[in-house]
């Protein structure tokens, strides 16, 4: 199989991509606030354990994501 070569390939910039990535990881964020505030209060009589399970797996894949940002970031602890 013969590869096709482009007479001059043009030069991809990364900016662009990167822009629209930190834009959806904000619009994420701000959808993830809003689902917080949605969230059963400790007081709620209908809290269950399968709460306190997805708040803890909500925890634990948000500490991943924070580990990931300081790494990005060249942030140690």
């Amino acid at each position: 199989m013969n590869k096709v070569q482009t007479p001059n390939p043009r030069s991809i910039e990364p900016a662009p991509a990167y822009e629209n990535g930190h834009q959806i990881t904000r619009d994420l964020l701000r959808h993830i606030e809003l689902q917080l505030d949605r969230m059963m209060r400790p007081d709620c009589k209908d809290l269950r354990w399968t709460n306190v399970r997805a708040v803890n797996l909500i925890n634990a894949q948000l500490s991943e994501v924070a580990a990931l940002l300081d790494e990005t970031n060249g942030v140690r602890n």
